[in-house]
């Protein structure tokens, strides 16, 4: 009765926000997350789906200037996982002995920053390089972030990171989605994580469980407006490129899990074996 309720509320809640389509305050993105929301009540109608796929819906939505419904979902889901960057955090340092060793970051990502936050209250000694991109604003935003609250760091382009590998004891990334096989996150991740392998450093991906995606509760083509386009203008490398050149902007990649020593979620921390039996058991909040 319980179940056959939820679900009943859950449809109720997915077919409002699916009215907005027609609203044209609503951006291209929101609209194109709607439209696959209908696509999933179509094709794959239980609770599970609807709840898992509105979970990532919330994830991918700047509150700014959205319609009522919108924002009191969001409201929700932020409060309800406030915070849970910290536990992350605290998880990350119980699964590696931070003192006296340097830190390679890649990306911009808040459990990070919590890690870093946490470490410096905890009186640990550390060094950190962060790795930025020409192309790229993600590293440059983290290191601005950690160098405000005090953190001293050294900040490396991307491209001249084999200099520096033998100093390197472990690489933090972020990421957006967690899938059976491969992570979504900021391009140049798949290079830092293969290098580090090689050179045997433990690569640790920070995130929580919100990012887990479970692929097969979904139709294949709505997984798409999860992962993002992973293009952009190739302007943004060589602007007015001669002809007979084909410039690609990669700004975001999925990064094979194997490459990973420990995925570091807020109570788990899991080896890419370990996950796959983790996203097969995925549960996501519930709204409903």
């Amino acid at each position: 009765m319980e179940s056959a309720r939820a679900f009943q509320n859950a449809l109720k809640t997915a077919n409002k926000l699916i009215s907005l389509i027609s609203d044209n305050k609503i951006s291209n993105s929101v609209r194109e997350m709607l439209t696959g929301l209908r696509t999933v009540i179509t094709e794959k109608p239980n609770i599970t789906s609807v709840n898992h796929y509105i979970n990532h819906f919330l994830l991918k939505i700047d509150p700014e200037n959205q319609p009522i419904v919108i924002k009191e979902m969001l409201e929700v889901f932020h409060e309800r996982w406030k915070n849970v960057d910290r536990k992350t955090a605290v998880i990350t340092k119980e699964n590696f002995d931070f003192n006296n060793k340097t830190i390679l970051l890649h990306g911009n990502d808040i459990n990070i920053q919590s890690l870093i936050e946490l470490l410096n209250v905890n009186q640990m000694k550390f060094n950190i390089i962060q790795l930025i991109s020409l192309e790229e604003k993600f590293g440059k935003k983290q290191a601005k972030i950690l160098a405000s609250k005090g953190v001293q760091l050294k900040v490396i382009d991307d491209a001249g990171l084999g200099k520096f590998l033998s100093e390197i004891d472990i690489v933090l990334i972020g990421c957006d989605i967690i899938m059976h096989e491969t992570f979504i996150t900021n391009s140049g991740a798949h290079v830092v994580a293969a290098a580090a392998k090689t050179y045997n450093i433990p690569v640790f991906v920070l995130a929580d469980s919100r990012k887990i995606l479970n692929k097969k509760y979904f139709p294949q083509s709505v997984v798409g407006s999860f992962i993002g386009k992973e293009e952009k203008s190739g302007d943004g490398i060589w602007k007015n490129a001669p002809e007979n050149v084909e410039v690609v902007f990669n700004h975001i990649e999925e990064v094979p899990n194997n490459l990973i020593t420990k995925f570091i979620l807020e109570k788990d921390a899991l080896t890419p074996e370990e996950l796959i039996e983790k996203i097969d058991k995925v549960l996501v909040a519930n709204f409903f």
